[in-house]
């Protein structure tokens, strides 16, 4: 029962999420001073991926009761009693914690709660909801978690953090029918209007496409405001071109599941990247 509790928070996403977390913490500061902050950065990294994301999918899978695979869990157990609850308790704790980090942690902490709250919870349920669920998670994975990283150690913000999350937005706005599709099925027999199964397979990977191509503008934009070399930007793109382009033309054909995954390797590389231009090439 209690592995039941502990699988429903999902963590295989724990890493990718305090990683991208990280994305923000280290482009905040110059490598000589990473490890002064690590301290904030660790607690931060706990709390965001592991109290806030896992509470979050604990509580979403509490209401979705999935029988097929989800999102970083194969075949989930059953639901156990007051899963939501479990969910619920493990944020409000993370989002206690989070004052510890820094004000500004804090107050994205739970801006993304509530949202939590409202994409997940009947009768609000916005990830029922095409638009409204595809804006939630770009916000939270995207723009938020970016920020997140930086709050550690910065409360200011600046044009380079914002549009960074802005690129971040459109990349996750990529990512995101690409975690529906396989789920696609599923989601229509439940009567749920995600973006994919209103949009359908085609124009679901179409869309990523279109994310895709603003994303890497936005930051070559940022690259370019900076005097940075942005050519190394030709790397991460090509992952994802090399998932998306053949996704597009195979269309549901194309292994879905596997896709996705891919495309989460992408997401890495694109991560690794920003880091590297950041820290290393500016």
């Amino acid at each position: 029962m209690v592995k039941d509790y502990f699988l429903h928070l999902r963590p295989r996403s724990w890493p990718i999420v305090a990683g991208h977390m990280t994305v923000g913490y280290l482009i905040a500061l110059p490598p000589s001073e990473w490890s002064g902050n690590i301290l904030s950065l660790l607690i931060g990294a706990f709390v965001w991926a592991v109290m806030l994301n896992g509470g979050s999918l604990a509580f979403n899978s509490a209401f979705d009761n999935d029988t097929g695979d989800i999102g970083y869990l194969d075949s989930p157990p059953p639901v156990p009693d007051g899963l939501w609850l479990f969910g619920l308790l493990f944020m409000v704790t993370g989002g206690i914690i989070s004052f510890s980090v820094s004000f500004q942690f804090a107050t994205v902490f739970w801006i993304c709660f509530f949202m939590s709250i409202a994409y997940s919870c009947p009768p609000v349920r916005l990830k029922a909801r095409a638009g409204s669920d595809i804006f939630i998670c770009v916000m939270g994975y995207g723009a938020f978690t970016t920020y997140a990283g930086w709050a550690c150690v910065f409360g200011q913000i600046n044009l380079v953090i914002i549009l960074i999350c802005t690129g971040y937005i459109f990349l996750f706005g990529s990512l995101y029918p690409l975690t529906q599709i396989y789920q696609f099925d599923e989601d229509r027999d439940k009567g749920d209007k995600t973006l994919a199964v209103v949009l359908g397979i085609d124009r679901s990977i179409k869309l990523s496409f279109v994310c895709l191509i603003c994303a890497f503008t936005i930051f070559g934009v940022v690259l370019f405001i900076e005097h940075i070399r942005f050519y190394i930007l030709i790397i991460p793109l090509s992952f994802w071109l090399i998932i998306l382009i053949p996704w597009i033309a195979q269309g549901s054909l194309y292994p879905q599941k596997k896709g996705m995954y891919r495309a989460l390797w992408a997401w890495v590389a694109t991560d690794i990247t920003i880091i590297v231009i950041f820290s290393i090439l500016s």
